[in-house]
């Protein structure tokens, strides 16, 4: 099993259905702790993110306030104490994956879709703990329906591993999760392109 660093600070996200009260949220988690609130933003369908970082204790206490301030606009919400260190590129962002054309141990991707943001990235952080893969290419809301995705590559057994951790830990919002080994030349380190 793959562990995140010790020092990785914590992560909170909140997935609201309001874009005013998004706002009200992010004024609220503020004033209730010392953390970096490094996104917070409209994304597609309407759904307004926001996206926080700090110590484990720092990132509680604002989500706690953040949660109770959404009221019912709360359509998802994630903490993670120990974040995989994967993650911090991938937020909050859309990014595409490039230049692992060549990489010895991508003999399989993955493909994770979710409905929700916090099932894409709680799954992402289950996989990379789970296994020894690389979380390639994450869509968060923006342009696809509010939806998320994340892809992953890595050895087989590897990509097996990690999808079964993700699907766990998505559950119910888990909307497909499709493996493809031995991927075409022609989609190798480029699933999105």
């Amino acid at each position: 099993m793959v562990q995140a660093a010790s020092d990785s600070p914590a992560l909170g996200i909140l997935e609201l259905s309001l874009i005013a009260r998004g706002m009200v949220v992010a004024d609220a988690l503020l004033k209730r702790a010392e953390v970096d609130l490094f996104a917070s933003r409209p994304v597609s369908s309407g759904k307004y993110l926001l996206f926080l970082r700090g110590t484990v204790a720092e990132v509680e206490e604002s989500m706690l306030a953040g949660r109770q301030a959404a009221g019912n606009a709360l359509v998802d919400t994630l903490e993670l104490p120990w974040a995989h260190d994967q993650l911090w590129a991938l937020l909050p962002d859309p990014v595409t994956a490039g230049g692992w054309e060549t990489e010895p141990n991508a003999e399989a991707v993955a493909i994770v879709e979710t409905s929700t943001v916090c099932a894409s990235v709680h799954a992402a952080d289950a996989a990379a703990k789970a296994a020894e893969v690389t979380i390639r290419d994450m869509r968060l809301a923006a342009g696809i329906a509010g939806k998320a995705f994340f892809t992953m590559s890595g050895a087989l057994a590897e990509i097996e591993a990690g999808a079964e951790a993700a699907r766990g830990v998505a559950g119910g919002r888990l909307l497909q999760l499709e493996i493809i080994a031995q991927p075409a030349p022609e989609i190798l380190g480029r699933l999105i392109f």
